[in-house]
């Protein structure tokens, strides 16, 4: 098995996992409306970040501070739940500050050798790529990417605290290319040629997949440009839109 499906494998068990858990949240809320007996923190946003962390952390091999970052955050809020005080509320904040350091570092020293190409942290950028295919992190800062190739083959993105932008308006694609991003407490804005068809298989956690593209017929559509969508949005947003 290659690296490429057994990343596709994880993907889709990542996803089955995530729709598991809404499921499961959804059944539990619905128990509690009906007036049982249902322990609140069950259906708390702490269990939710919680759960969210160990999907996210499952799907990239446990090599992702934003999974971390969220387990972190609902664990500690988690055990003050238990042990009231226990943890000294004061102490939070500067207990997310230092997790939100700590992905910084991290993604810049490379200490999971994720070997990003590009890393926009505390920045604004605009950029034009020519690049076939393209790797991003943007960390408390904002990119706006005009991709020119003409045989893009695909990108993954991540987006933390900040607003990544892609333009592919003026790129060309000659075969189904993927899209993989991770969008915590961001946004993603994807521009495309109004002739191709967009396929969203992003899963979304208190957040949300929008396609705000004009209608138009099948016939417009290019059978062959085919753009899919995958990875996940936690507390954030992912837009589609295209120029007509």
């Amino acid at each position: 098995m290659d690296i490429q499906t057994s990343n596709n494998d994880r993907h889709q068990k990542a996803k089955i996992l995530t729709g598991a858990v809404v499921v499961t949240f959804g059944m539990f809320y619905l128990l509690e409306k009906a007036h049982l007996n249902i322990p609140g923190w069950i259906v708390s946003w702490k269990s939710i970040l919680l759960v969210a962390g160990l999907i996210t952390l499952y799907k990239h091999r446990f090599q992702s501070m934003s999974g971390f970052i969220m387990l972190g955050i609902g664990s500690v809020f988690m055990i003050n739940e238990f042990k009231p005080h226990f943890i000294d509320s004061n102490l939070i904040l500067p207990i997310v500050v230092i997790l939100i350091g700590l992905s910084i570092l991290g993604k810049s020293l490379n200490i999971f050798g994720m070997n990003k190409k590009n890393q926009y942290i505390f920045d604004d950028g605009v950029d034009q790529s020519s690049e076939d295919f393209i790797n991003s992190t943007t960390i408390f800062g904002g990119i706006k990417k005009s991709i020119v190739s003409k045989n893009f083959l695909g990108a993954n993105f991540e987006t933390k605290f900040g607003g990544t932008e892609i333009n592919l308006t003026q790129a060309d694609i000659q075969q189904p290319v993927v899209i993989s991003s991770s969008t915590v407490f961001g946004g993603l804005k994807i521009i495309v040629p109004s002739n191709w068809e967009v396929k969203s298989e992003i899963s979304a956690m208190f957040g949300s997949v929008e396609d705000k593209r004009a209608p138009i017929s099948d016939v417009s559509r290019d059978p062959n440009k085919i753009l899919i969508l995958k990875g996940t949005c936690a507390f954030g947003g992912v837009e589609i839109i295209s120029y007509v």
